[in-house]
């Protein structure tokens, strides 16, 4: 379309991850859109009703249809019924770090996801293949109340396996913190750990591998937002097994040819994040659409968007006609050191995502009670 778009994007704000709102309103505007943008902030992306009413004013004062948003994983099903009631296309993006039970299809909501749960499903599968009989988990007391744990643990039970312990740090460590966590290890010597901690918490485990050299002595498994520059350094002094699970971690990899990622780095000089990961492929998808659609209002688009399908850092970026949510498969990657003494991730697995998972606990009731944070790995 020749004429300029309306987009209304609405975003969080992060004490953690002080850079997510830039960097992903940077990944939507690398491609070139001709569009304005109304850019509305709800605040730490906790509060469903403040949601509601930002897309209210775009909807009603704005006269905006066609929204992007970054979302937390509290009370989501009234954002989207409001959304969906209102006739608009609403282009949703999460990290996935809760379990979405109970969040079935609904028209006119479309869910990009970085999928750590699925992340952590197909680990749990690839365990399996793997015959390893002691799997402990690490993590801490913040992190642990979220959808990773259930996920990889469902993904056991499918396969008649269960976890052999769990260390988990409590909400105020205690002095000897880095002593209680080899301890319990050393206790349960497990075949490999999965340890998944975010922000801060992962800071915090940082420093205790660092004084116990725990990652010496047991494979560890982890998600994209453990790793930060302590735990390389650690590394770099010696090399210890560590491997990361992810749809997406090309930033950090040797393999990486993405042409996202040198777009963005010559763009911006900085490094893409997965929050500028998921602002990309949501306005790849909304830049096709347009071009595809004979015209703006919901019902064209809406007819339009279930045939789209482009490529994207991820592969091939389309929405499931089942859960009108994107399918990625996922990827393990080795922390390695080269010929130049240089440490980076390669690949060295695909966990291939048929997408059952998602499809059955999005039809399942949300259980009675559910721990984690209102908003997961967004604000702490």
């Amino acid at each position: 379309m020749s004429t300029v778009t309306k987009i209304g994007i609405l975003i969080p704000q992060s004490k953690q991850y002080k850079t997510l709102d830039r960097d992903f309103i940077r990944g939507i505007k690398l491609n070139n859109l001709n569009a304005q943008y109304y850019v509305e902030s709800i605040g730490i992306g906790a509060n469903e009703q403040l949601i509601i009413d930002k897309i209210q004013k775009l909807y009603f004062q704005e006269g905006i249809n066609i929204m992007i948003g970054f979302f937390g994983h509290h009370n989501m099903s009234r954002v989207y019924e409001y959304a969906s009631d209102n006739d608009i296309l609403l282009i949703a993006s999460d990290i996935g770090a809760t379990v979405p039970y109970g969040i079935k299809k609904q028209k006119g909501i479309y869910i990009n996801s970085y999928g750590l749960t699925e992340s952590c499903f197909l680990l749990g599968n690839h365990f399996s293949e793997k015959n390893y009989d002691k799997i402990a988990t690490a993590t801490s007391y913040y992190d642990s109340g979220y959808g990773m744990l259930s996920a990889i643990e469902t993904s056991l039970n499918k396969n008649n396996m269960m976890f052999s312990g769990h260390y988990i740090t409590p909400f105020y460590p205690r002095e000897n913190e880095a002593e209680c966590m080899q301890l319990t290890l050393d206790h349960y010597k497990p075949e490999v750990v999965f340890a998944f901690y975010s922000g801060l918490y992962a800071e915090e485990n940082a420093s205790f591998i660092r004084t116990n050299k725990v990652t010496q002595h047991y494979t560890f498994y982890t998600t994209p937002f453990a790793i930060n520059e302590s735990i390389i350094s650690e590394y770099q002094a010696q090399a210890f097994p560590l491997y990361v699970v992810a749809s997406w971690f090309e930033n950090f990899a040797h393999t990486s040819d993405c042409s996202f990622n040198m777009q963005f780095k010559e763009q911006y000089e900085d490094a893409a994040t997965v929050f500028a990961l998921l602002g990309y492929e949501n306005g790849a998808l909304l830049a096709s659409l347009l071009e595809t659609a004979e015209s703006t209002d919901t019902r064209t688009l809406l007819r339009h968007i279930s045939t789209i399908k482009i490529e994207g850092p991820r592969g091939s970026i389309q929405f499931d006609p089942e859960t009108n949510r994107t399918k990625f498969d996922h990827h393990i990657y080795k922390l390695e050191r080269n010929s130049d003494d240089q440490v980076a991730f390669e690949r060295v697995n695909t966990l291939v995502n048929e997408g059952h998972f998602i499809t059955e606990v999005t039809e399942q009731d949300m259980p009675p009670k559910i721990g984690g944070w209102q908003n997961a790995y967004l604000c702490h």
